[in-house]
Formats: structure tokens, C-alpha cells, sequence
């Protein structure tokens, strides 16, 4: 088993939005790394950091949050799509959410995000997901029995 971070709780420890949302985000990169968890992540995932965090920092900042993807294993389009397709059939949720579900479900992975509605789609296709704004603890408790 392992773990799908959504570009949500990245962005959220890169670039706060709120106090609480940083330090949670932070605090789940920071366990996934120290426990050893597989992170998954749908090729997307860099496309939409750069989207997003091009809009707060520099170009070169941008670029050295990509070192991140030495870290995480990144699903190709081609191993994800048809999954994707049939997510976003069954919960009519956004194309880059079924990507990050897809990519959970297919990998077997805990999914953590900051996006309620994601979170609740991912539920409804059997993934186990957390809206870690509401569902702090309970996801840390699940990351520190995933520990390797």
C-alpha cells in the first residue's frame, strides 16, 4: 500500500493559504518521507505544480520543486486513462481529480488532499481518502500504520 498526495497539500506547504493548512500540509510531506511510504502521483501532478506555483515564485524556485519527482513514482497517461475515464463517468468529478484518484485506486493508495470534493469522489469509488483539513489526525494515524 502506499500514498497519493494531491497538488493541493504541496502547494499548500509551499504557499500558505492559511496558518493550519501549511502546517498540516508540511506535516504530511514530512511523515510520508520519514516513514518510507511509496508516493504515486499521476504525470498531471507536475503540470498543475508548475500552473500553480508559477503564479507565487520564480521560475528557478518552480523548477527546484520539481526535484520532487526523484521522489515519487509518476503514473503515465497510458496507465491511467482508462480508469480516469471510467471515475469521471461515475462521479462527473474534474479531470485532473480522476487523474489523482485513478492513480490512488489503481496503486492501491491512501489519497490526501485538501479538497473536500475529491475526497468524497475518491470515497465513493472505494478509495481511501482524506480531506485533510477535517480529517488531520485520522490521516496521520493511517500514514504511520502504512510505515514500512
Amino acid at each position: 500500500m502506499g500514498l497519493t498526495i494531491d497538488s493541493s497539500i504541496y502547494i499548500d506547504s509551499i504557499v500558505p493559504k492559511s496558518e493550519e493548512r501549511h502546517i498540516r500540509a508540511k506535516e504530511i510531506i514530512k511523515l510520508a518521507s520519514e516513514t518510507g511510504i511509496d508516493v504515486f502521483e499521476p504525470r498531471i501532478f507536475i503540470v498543475e505544480l508548475v500552473g500553480v506555483l508559477s503564479r507565487f515564485k520564480p521560475k528557478d524556485e518552480v523548477k527546484d520543486v520539481l526535484n520532487i519527482t526523484k521522489f515519487v513514482n509518476i503514473l503515465s497517461e497510458d496507465e491511467i486513462f482508462e480508469t480516469a475515464v471510467n471515475i469521471a463517468f461515475d462521479t462527473h468529478c474534474r479531470a485532473v481529480d480522476a487523474y489523482f484518484i485513478a492513480t490512488a485506486k489503481l496503486t492501491n493508495s491512501v489519497l490526501i488532499t485538501n479538497d473536500r470534493i475529491m475526497a468524497d469522489n475518491a470515497k465513493k469509488c472505494g478509495v481511501d481518502a482524506y480531506y485533510l483539513i477535517e480529517e488531520f489526525s485520522n490521516a496521520v494515524e493511517k500514514l504511520k500504520k502504512l510505515k514500512t
